[in-house]
């Protein structure tokens, strides 16, 4: 019993933890999964088809890069904090930060930057493109998060050069993600199903191999 009191306090606090941090769908800015119960994975999907030819159709494409760029830094962050996640392989995540890194050094973004803060700000410049604002878009960029701001950094997301590791980190997610799925393991299913197995059998596996 003097054991099994602790545990139980441990198992409460970190119950209490996980009620208190908001849903991916509360932290995702609407416009980068709009009307999407699982933004993650729906993100995730359209930033595999945006860097798939390493962003090369996405030249001078500002608004479109702006929107990938914003949806690899969330799926990034949220693969790292959501404990949905946690099944995937350790590459997933380290490929994913490796991307993140690679896109973050050609757009000019600052070192230690909140990633969710990044997000929203080239969430803001893709909206703006849209409407054919860039005095908005520009300021969207503050130097803040963005070295040095403006529009220097609006002519990077015009061209950024090849991007070759987030076309890797992405394509390797997202295979990962579907076995997952496929497995029952993870993801939404597994977060709705009571049942479905939370541990990769085979660690560093794929899933459904």
């Amino acid at each position: 019993m003097r054991l099994l009191a602790p545990l139980l306090c441990f198992a409460f606090l970190a119950g209490c933890a996980e009620l208190r941090t908001p849903p991916a769908v509360n932290r995702v800015p609407a416009v980068l999964a709009p009307n999407s119960a699982d933004p993650v994975r729906q993100m995730l999907s359209e930033a595999t088809a945006a860097f798939s030819d390493d962003g090369r159709a996405m030249l001078r494409d500002p608004s479109r890069l702006a929107r990938a760029a914003a949806q690899l830094e969330l799926v990034t962050a949220e693969f790292a904090r959501d404990p949905r996640w946690a099944p995937l392989p350790a590459a997933v995540n380290l490929e994913m930060r490796a991307a993140r890194t690679e896109l973050r050094a050609a757009l000019g973004v600052r070192a230690g930057a909140d990633s969710d803060a990044v997000a929203r700000a080239l969430a803001d410049t893709h909206v703006a493109l849209q409407r054919n604002d860039r005095t908005a878009a520009a300021a969207a960029l503050e130097p803040a998060l963005f070295e040095p701001g403006g529009v220097v950094v609006l002519a990077r997301l015009a061209n950024p050069g090849p991007l070759f590791q987030p076309r890797i980190a992405t394509a390797l997610a997202q295979t990962e993600v579907a076995g997952m799925e496929a497995s029952g393991v993870g993801g939404l299913v597994g977060a709705l199903d009571p049942d479905a197995m939370l541990i990769n059998p085979q660690p560093g596996m794929r899933f459904g191999r």
